[in-house]
């Protein structure tokens, strides 16, 4: 029998009493040490328990307050670009080891900057670009289309299996031998239309979350500009700005 790490056991606890209605929506839970205490565990074993609940949606953190209930459903609900992810690192890192990542190539080609594409990327107009659009899933529930644009002069070749079943960008951080540093984002509310809609198995008119994002290596070369088309139902988010 596989063991459960102490964490995730914790974790569950927690989830259970906040579910069962212990721990209201809107209301503050014992801090880390006071639960390190109750269950007889060290506080890094409750951190990490915690830090998947804030993941998973069920709390969340106020620097000088303390954790608070978001939720008391089972419904699962996301948090994207939050202090103690890996988002900068893209999708499939930020949710790797929390919920099973897969996604579904729709479109794999090259096309010219225009001259906005260009500004964003900080290249020329004509310049040639990979566009890529993907549905991501969790847990094999499509939950985004991903739109992304990388110039050729900074990847010249994307094999397609990193883009069905593996991290394009750790395959970009171990091509280009360089971290990924930092990333702009504007985040919008929306609706999903009738083309993006079907994509997600959803009626058209639901709420959205579009994130634009211009994403860079650490010698701020800009390698990345992103559109995610995100179900809000399921996600939140944190930050505006990441960096690390």
């Amino acid at each position: 029998m596989q063991k459960v790490h102490k964490y995730i056991e914790i974790k569950e606890r927690i989830k259970g009493d906040i579910l069962n209605q212990l721990y209201k929506k809107g209301e503050s839970i014992p801090s880390e040490r006071e639960l390190a205490g109750l269950y007889g565990v060290t506080r890094v074993t409750v951190q990490k328990a915690m830090d998947n609940l804030v993941q998973e949606g069920f709390i969340e953190r106020i620097h000088g307050k303390g954790m608070f209930v978001l939720k008391n459903s089972a419904t699962n609900v996301y948090l994207l670009n939050n202090e103690t992810s890996d988002s900068i690192l893209g999708f499939s890192r930020e949710f790797q080891g929390r919920v099973k990542v897969s996604s579904q190539l729709l479109a794999f080609n090259v096309i010219q900057a225009d001259a906005t594409l260009a500004q964003h990327l900080e290249i020329s107009p004509g310049d040639n670009v990979w566009f890529i659009r993907r549905i991501r899933l969790l847990d094999g529930n499509p939950v985004l289309v991903e739109d992304s644009n990388i110039p050729q002069r900074v990847i010249d070749t994307i094999p397609e299996d990193i883009l069905k079943e593996r991290s394009l960008y750790g395959y970009i951080e171990a091509y280009t031998g360089k971290k990924i540093k930092d990333a702009d984002s504007i985040i919008e509310a929306a609706l999903f239309d009738d083309e993006l809609a079907p994509l997600l198995n959803i009626a058209s008119g639901q709420p959205m979350l579009k994130i634009t994002e211009v994403t860079r290596l650490a010698d701020k070369t800009a390698f990345n500009y992103s559109i995610s088309y995100n179900r809000a139902d399921i996600f939140r988010v944190k930050n505006l700005r990441i960096e690390r």
